[in-house]
């Protein structure tokens, strides 16, 4: 009735937070990173916190986020980005599913809209 959840990170990193619990959809996110000079990766799961091991399962959405720019601002349209089981984000130095770089403290900040 009010619109999107907002949820807020101001340390996203190599280990899993739970955005939500059960199923649903991200409508939009912000992700900073405050390196001076290396690019980081947003990762998204569609499980739960508890059943995501950083490196071992494997992410449905990798997002590059650019360093000490304004980042990226993604709007998802009225169909959101749907999760059918839940929605957890990690984020770490490297691309690749297994990468288990950590990024420093409080250096990738995350923001989005879900129901």
């Amino acid at each position: 009735a009010g619109g999107a959840t907002p949820y807020k990170n101001l340390d996203c990193d190599e280990t899993e937070d739970e955005i939500k619990a059960t199923a649903g959809k991200i409508f939009w996110m912000h992700a900073m990173n405050l390196h001076a000079t290396t690019v980081r990766y947003l990762k998204l799961y569609n499980a739960t916190a508890a059943n995501v091991t950083v490196g071992t399962t494997t992410p449905v959405h990798t997002f590059a986020v650019p360093p000490t720019t304004s980042g990226f601002a993604l709007n998802c349209g009225a169909m959101g980005l749907q999760f059918d089981t839940a929605i957890t984000v990690a984020a770490t130095t490297g691309f690749a599913d297994n990468d288990t770089g950590a990024p420093g403290a409080n250096e990738v900040i995350f923001n989005c809209g879900y129901l």
